[in-house]
C-alpha cells in the first residue's frame, strides 16, 4: 500500500477505457475526490459500475461525457430528485445500459471476489424481464444436482474500483468506520483498489475492528488522504451531505449549457 496524492494515485491505478467500480450509497460515502480527479483529467471510463444505488459519483462522470456503458441498478438523487445528465444520455443513446439488480449485482460481486465464473440467481428474478434485456450478465443454467433450470448472474471483476473509508493505518490497512454497503464486496471483486480516508492513525490503531469492518493492507494499492472528499455527499458519523452544493450541481446538470460551465469551474470542462 502506498499513500499518494489523487492524480498520481488515479494515474498508476486507473486505465483508461477499462472498467470502473465506485463506491458509496445514494448521498453517503461516495468516493468523489478520486471521482473529480477522472473528470479532471479527462479520462474515458469502458464500463461503469455503481453500488445498488448510485448517485453524483455516477452522474458526474456521465455529465462529463466519459462513460460508454454502465452497470447499476439505480442511480439518482433520492429526495433532490432525478439523475440528470444518465436520463439524458440514457434517452439520447449516448449510454449503453447494463440492467441489473441489486440482488443480482451483490451475487455478482460476490461471486467475483470469490473467484467463481458465475452464480445461480435466487427464486424470483423469473418474475422479472431483466435476465432477457440483459443476456450479457445472464443466461439459463441447470442445476447438476436437481436437473432444475434457473437463471444465473456472471462474476464481476472491475479493473479498478474507487472507495470512500474513514481511515488508514500506516500499514495500509483501512477502516469504514461506517456500515459497509457493497462496497466491501467490491473491494474483493477489484484488480486493483484505490481508497480516499479522512485521516491516517499509526500502526495497530484499527486492531478493535472487526474483521468486515476492515480491508486489510493486502487488498488496498493506494491510500489518498482526503478529508472531506467524500462532498457534496456525506459521511456517515463525520459530515451530512450537502443538499445546496448538490442542487447546485442538479441545476446545473439539467441544462447543457450551465453544465459546461460548472464542469469548466469545478473540473477543468467537458459536457456531454
Amino acid at each position: 500500500m502506498r499513500v499518494l496524492e489523487a492524480e498520481a494515485a488515479v494515474a498508476e491505478y486507473y486505465t483508461p477505457g477499462s472498467t470502473l467500480g465506485v463506491g458509496g450509497m445514494q448521498l453517503a460515502a461516495a468516493p468523489m475526490t478520486l471521482v473529480w480527479e477522472v473528470v479532471r483529467r479527462r479520462i474515458p471510463v469502458g464500463r461503469l459500475v455503481t453500488s445498488p444505488s448510485a448517485s453524483i459519483q455516477a452522474d458526474l462522470l456521465i455529465a462529463a461525457g466519459l462513460v460508454s456503458e454502465i452497470l447499476s441498478p439505480y442511480v439518482g438523487f433520492e429526495y433532490l430528485g432525478l439523475a440528470p445528465a444518465y436520463r439524458r444520455a440514457v434517452e439520447s443513446g449516448d449510454l449503453r445500459v447494463l440492467e441489473i439488480d441489486e440482488g443480482s449485482l451483490t451475487h455478482a460481486l460476490w461471486a467475483g471476489g470469490g473467484g467463481i465464473p458465475f452464480v445461480p440467481a435466487p427464486p424470483g428474478l423469473d418474475l422479472t424481464d431483466i435476465p432477457e434485456v440483459d443476456p450479457e450478465m445472464f443466461r439459463r443454467v441447470t442445476d447438476p444436482f436437481t436437473g432444475e433450470e434457473r437463471w444465473a448472474v456472471a462474476s464481476l471483476r472491475p479493473d479498478t474500483v474507487f472507495l470512500a473509508c474513514a481511515v488508514a493505518d500506516e500499514a495500509g490497512n483501512v477502516a469504514f468506520d461506517r456500515f459497509p454497503y457493497t462496497d466491501r464486496l467490491m473491494a474483493l471483486a477489484a484488480r486493483r483498489v484505490v481508497v480516499q480516508v479522512e485521516e491516517l492513525v499509526p500502526a495497530g490503531a484499527l486492531s478493535d475492528r472487526a474483521p468486515g469492518a476492515t480491508l486489510p493492507a493486502f487488498l488496498v494499492d493506494a491510500v489518498v488522504l482526503a478529508p472531506g472528499g467524500c462532498r457534496p455527499t456525506g459521511f456517515p458519523g463525520r459530515y451530512a451531505p450537502d443538499d445546496e452544493a448538490l442542487g447546485a450541481y442538479l441545476a446545473a446538470a439539467r441544462d447543457p449549457e450551465r453544465l459546461a460551465g460548472y464542469l469548466a469551474e469545478h473540473g477543468g470542462g467537458g459536457e456531454r
